[in-house]
């Protein structure tokens, strides 16, 4: 199946040009923070992007990453949950994509839930 073109999707109005650019540069500024270690301003990039929807994975599995390193599977299923629906609905995939997007989510969602605790009672 041939990947969708530019002119396929649906146009952009120019706030959401703008939101798309800003949340792809906090995305970059999020991945340098990691990189050097600052972990707390790279989490701060991610939710907000999170927060806003940001259309694509990259946010949503850094973060799930970092969670999971620090044991904080609870934030890490936190982030799970929207990406599943934000990505799942994201118009700028094949169809064919985004089932293989929402698919290693939900595995990594199924993943995590085994490596969770059972709560307490």
């Amino acid at each position: 199946m041939p990947r969708k073109r530019q002119d396929d999707l649906p146009p952009e109005s120019l706030e959401e040009r703008w939101l798309l650019e800003a949340q792809t540069a906090r995305n970059l500024e999020g991945m340098v923070a990691e990189q050097e270690g600052r972990l707390d301003e790279a989490i701060a990039c991610y939710e907000r992007n999170i927060a806003e929807g940001f259309p694509a994975d990259l946010p949503y599995g850094r973060l799930v990453a970092i969670y999971e390193r620090r044991g904080a599977l609870d934030k890490a299923e936190r982030v799970l949950l929207p990406a599943i629906d934000v990505l799942g609905a994201s118009r700028r995939r094949t169809p064919q994509d985004r089932r293989a997007t929402v698919s290693v989510f939900r595995n990594r969602l199924k993943l995590l839930r085994k490596k969770k605790p059972p709560p307490s009672a």
